[in-house]
Formats: structure tokens, sequence, C-alpha cells
């Protein structure tokens, strides 16, 4: 499942991804995340990873890649907050391939990425 979370500012956008999810979630996060595009011009974004298990079908990271695409430059600043050190590495993958900063935070550090984020 996912969730959006406060973060106290209109110009940061939260999302908390638990277990492994669905194609349908991954749909509704799209969805969510047209929704406060269209109020907010290239905000941050804090994506929670620390509970995050993966894919619950093939289709579901298809539709993550869709998601990852038709956003790839519309953050300023990409925040992923997890325990997995490989998240790192992803997050600077990610800075090679789109016009969005990414960082990685250990999951204690959960203000820390949202002061980042929203500074961008």
């Amino acid at each position: 499942m996912f969730k959006e979370t406060l973060t106290e500012r209109d110009d940061v956008i939260g999302l908390v991804c638990e277990g492994k999810l669905t194609e349908t979630e991954f749909k509704q996060m799209h969805a969510l995340l047209h929704e406060r595009l269209g109020t907010t011009d290239n905000p941050g974004l804090v994506l929670d990873l620390t509970s995050f298990e993966g894919y619950e079908e093939p289709s579901a990271m298809l539709e993550d890649l869709k998601v990852d695409t038709a956003h790839v430059n519309d953050f300023g600043r990409i925040a992923v907050v997890g325990e997995r050190r490989w998240m790192e590495w992803g997050a600077r993958v990610v800075n090679l391939l789109t016009g969005s900063e990414m960082q990685w935070f250990e999951s204690s550090d959960t203000e820390s990425a949202i002061a980042w984020a929203r500074d961008g």
C-alpha cells in the first residue's frame, strides 16, 4: 500500500510505500501525483521506502516505470528515505537520468529529507 503523508508544506509531496505494491496502487499514486502537480510548480518529493518490499506482480513494476517516466522532470528534488543501502546507489543513478536532484536518507532522518526536498 501507499499513502500520502503530511510534510507541512504545499511545495513538498510526501509518500510512504509499504509492503508489495500492485498495478492498481501505482495507478492511484499516479493520479495523486497529477493532482498535486496541478497545484504547485516543481515541488519536492519525499518517498519513504523503509517498508517497501517490491511489486505484487510484473504489471506493477511496469506501472511504476510509467509513473517515473511521466514525471521525470516534474520535481525539484527527490528525497528517498529507507534502510537499504542499494537505495543510495539507485538515487545516484536517477540523478544521471533525470532533471531532478535525488538524495538518499536513513529512515531515522525523515525531517532532514523533507527539509532538503523543499529547499530545492
